[in-house]
């Protein structure tokens, strides 16, 4: 009888340390004002990646599930307009769906360090992942990776061999990388006009850099998702990555598990469709099994 009561009262205490059911709406937080944003880095191969993450609440007192958002290569396609408001809206976006919500910039981008190296991108996003499953106020049972472009194809690879992610939505990301199939100091040569490699004498084996881009193809790694939800969200006018490449991850992916949305008229950069935003609002609240 004793034991009983006890796993009623642990039962109950981990019920309101976390959100079940309940849309965090429901909480009276106030999603325009009140966030907590905590800044960190963390090393990965010795090279400072820098982020931050926002609560959905000034003094979080709840497990909230995490949103991690993997950015795509910088520089690819279309030239950014002026009045795109970058990733940061997306983390305002989704605190205030009610989950932890977390940018970082990966190595070469940003105000991290390092040069860009797409191996490298996959290690700096499990630094990332070990660092928000262990922050006070996450639910490390329910990590989500958003990827988009390059960074799907790095969220898509870790996600195969990390049974701790609990979903994975994929945005514009290639199944291949065929794209970058050219003289490799050429594609050296177009990073540092970027202004994403800046060592001199980087990368130190040319080839193996290059052979990087094939060891982390999407296609390769998608069938592998050890998750329970996995989204793929593509535009039929991307003129960067073929819509064909995300119908051939989906037919690639796990059966039961997996939703596609080819959203008419998108081109490359999704993350400021309005289509986009809402398919990955209702989908986040879905599979969370909160009320709409």
């Amino acid at each position: 009888m004793e034991q009983n009561l006890i796993r009623i009262m642990f039962g109950k205490l981990l019920k309101a340390l976390r959100f079940d059911k309940p849309n965090p709406r429901d909480f009276g937080i106030d999603l325009e004002i009140d966030r907590k944003v905590d800044h960190f880095t963390v090393q990965s191969d010795g090279i400072n990646i820098k982020g931050f993450v926002e609560f959905p609440a000034a003094r979080p007192a709840m497990q909230y599930p995490a949103l991690i958002i993997c950015h795509g290569i910088p520089g690819s396609g279309a030239e950014r307009p002026a009045d795109d408001p970058g990733y940061e809206s997306l983390v305002k976006r989704f605190s205030g769906l009610g989950m932890a919500s977390v940018f970082f910039n990966f190595r070469g981008c940003g105000d991290s360090g390092g040069d860009f190296d797409m191996m490298g991108w996959t290690r700096d996003l499990r630094a990332v992942i070990d660092k928000i499953s262990n922050t006070p106020h996450v639910d490390p049972t329910r990590i989500i990776l958003l990827g988009f472009s390059g960074g799907g194809a790095s969220a898509i690879c870790v996600a195969a061999d990390n049974p701790d992610i609990f979903a994975l939505a994929s945005v514009s990301s290639p199944s291949t990388f065929t794209i970058f199939d050219k003289d490799p100091d050429e594609i050296i040569d177009d990073f540092r006009q970027r202004g994403l490699i800046k060592t001199p004498g980087f990368p130190s084996n040319i080839n193996q850099w290059k052979d990087s881009f094939s060891e982390i193809e999407p296609l390769k790694w998608i069938s592998y998702f050890k998750g329970k939800h996995l989204l793929i969200i593509h535009g039929d006018a991307d003129d960067l990555i073929p819509v064909s490449q995300a119908q051939d991850l989906y037919s690639k992916a796990p059966a039961g598990i997996t939703e596609i949305n080819i959203i008419p008229g998108g081109e490359h950069r999704l993350r400021n469709n309005q289509q986009c935003l809402q398919i990955l609002d209702d989908w986040f609240i879905k599979v969370l099994g909160w009320k709409k």
